[in-house]
């Protein structure tokens, strides 16, 4: 059986870590921000002087405030950035708390000093440039990648387990909140299974993913969206088909659509504009996302898009230059998507299906 959920929202997509990084930290800094709003405003006595402070002055110490408290949960052992990282499958061991045996730190300085000869002076002595810590410091992360490389899945198997629930719960308890009282927009958050084309193209065009262990990738994705109304529905499994070995299930809906609400008002626009600034947010396009454009009018030569087939399609294998040509496409998809004018309306449909 399988559970389908769509709507037609005005929405900009947002990479997950960094909105749960840029939530906890705006839920902290919301107290203070009150009392400096307050004391601004209200502010009385000889000693006062911040009532004479101008409005700009202090959105500047708001966002300065804001910005100490998203590099905290940024850097946080184990915070959000930490655990997507995990979940998605381009964290390294290194990124890990680990142990290192003291004869591997002792390789690293062997290694350092043989790359870099010019350190040692003609008495013997060396002399360490500057940056000689973040050198050590790769080198270490380096050696512990090679050395754990086979163990990567163990040290990331808790935080893969438990990420959709704690998202989940998180948004639930405190994300939703933050986000529609303060902006007036929801959060819209599902987990997505990687195909293999979205899977290669990562693992090709991201440096975080080229030595992923994963055969099985997932992503978390997310968007911050103008509050609207979903629509609903199942998908039962025909139980005959049982007998022959398959399970399958079909279904159609059909939904009138509000043409009042196609249009993005000045006023929904300022709600996206101020929540991308108060928590520093980018748009961020997941390769598995928006690769289709659907219209009501599409050229009249168009294939029909309702056209559907119960037959398991042939998948043939690209060769190495149409796969240069799909990624560049997918590439240049992503950027122009990134860098155009946001919010965008949108069709969101999540499915969940389950075998027996």
């Amino acid at each position: 059986m399988g559970d389908t959920t769509a709507a037609i929202v005005w929405g900009i997509p947002v990479k997950i870590s960094n909105l749960l990084c840029s939530i906890d930290a705006f839920h902290k800094a919301i107290p203070t921000i009150q009392t400096l709003r307050l004391c601004n405003q209200s502010g009385q006595g000889e000693d006062a002087r911040i009532t004479k402070l101008p409005k700009e002055l202090i959105g500047f110490i708001e966002e300065e405030l804001l910005a100490i408290h998203r590099q905290e949960e940024e850097s946080r052992d184990g915070g959000w950035v930490q655990n997507y990282r995990c979940f998605q499958g381009s964290c390294r061991p290194s990124q890990h708390s680990i142990e290192m045996d003291p004869s591997m730190v002792d390789d690293a300085f062997e290694e350092l000093y043989e790359e870099h000869p010019e350190w040692r002076r003609m008495d013997e002595e060396i002399v360490h440039p500057k940056n000689f810590d973040e050198l050590l410091q790769a080198k270490l992360d380096e050696k512990g990648d090679d050395y754990f490389d086979d163990v990567s899945y163990e040290l990331c198997f808790d935080n893969i387990c438990a990420w959709p629930s704690d998202v989940k719960k998180h948004i639930a308890s405190k994300g939703n909140e933050v986000v529609r009282k303060h902006f007036g927009l929801d959060i819209f958050v599902k987990q997505e299974n990687l195909d293999e084309t979205a899977a290669d193209y990562l693992m090709s065009h991201d440096r975080a993913f080229v030595r992923s262990y994963r055969e099985f990738h997932q992503a978390t994705i997310c968007y911050l969206v103008i509050p609207s109304k979903a629509a609903r529905w199942k998908v039962r499994l025909d139980p005959t088909s049982l007998d022959s070995g398959e399970i399958f299930g079909e279904s159609t809906n059909s939904m009138l659509l509000d043409r009042n609400s196609l249009d993005p008002t000045e006023e929904r626009q300022q709600r996206f504009a101020r929540a991308m600034r108060q928590l520093a947010l980018k748009p961020s396009v997941h390769t598995s996302q928006l690769r289709t454009a659907l219209s009501a009018a599409p050229p009249i030569n168009a294939s029909s898009p309702l056209t559907q087939t119960t037959v398991p399609r042939i998948i043939e294998k690209k060769s190495a230059e149409e796969v240069k040509k799909r990624d560049a496409a997918m590439t240049n998809r992503i950027r122009d998507l990134e860098q155009s004018q946001w919010s965008k309306l949108m069709l969101l449909v999540n499915h969940v299906c389950s075998a027996y």
